[in-house]
């Protein structure tokens, strides 16, 4: 989406009187924030993405999803990832979510990762999760205990 130049001297279209709005912000200014190797740098602009997609920007989401691919191996980064992506409610978080519970291995340096990507997919519409919680709670590829918070994050969605 191209953005018409703003006069000299006149600020952007996205602050406005009352603040910046995360719903005009331009995405590009923030992929690059978010490949930068400064952590807070880094978690500034996964938290402005979330922002951003909260207020209606998918661009925003995609970017987020294609952060997941990114940075595949820095298991710090991705719970960052995972974080902001729970304002990205949609078919394609659930996916790459339950994408990520299948392509990592848990260990001891991941199992803080995965808990993460559980609570996100816990936090995303129950209507697009509870399935497929279920399914993941009954596939032995994972450890009884998995199986076991699978089940249990799709209990909770049920409610009381």
């Amino acid at each position: 989406m191209t953005r018409p130049r703003a006069r000299e001297g006149a600020l952007p279209d996205w602050i406005t009187p009352s603040g910046v709005d995360p719903g005009r912000l331009p995405v590009e200014p923030l992929l690059h924030q978010a490949l930068t190797p400064h952590k807070e740098q880094f978690r500034s602009a996964c938290n402005l993405l979330a922002a951003m997609v909260s207020h209606g920007r998918q661009d925003a989401g995609v970017v987020l999803l294609g952060l997941l691919s990114y940075y595949r191996d820095d298991f710090e980064r991705l719970a960052e990832v995972v974080r902001a992506l729970r304002a990205f409610q949609s078919r394609e978080s659930v996916e790459a979510l339950i994408n990520e519970l299948r392509r990592v291995t848990s260990s001891n340096t991941t199992r803080r990762y995965l808990d993460a990507v559980l609570t996100a997919l816990s936090r995303l519409p129950g209507e697009l999760v509870y399935d497929r919680l279920l399914e993941l709670s009954r596939d032995r590829s994972f450890s009884v205990k998995w199986r076991r918070k699978f089940e249990d994050a799709a209990r909770r969605l049920e409610g009381p």
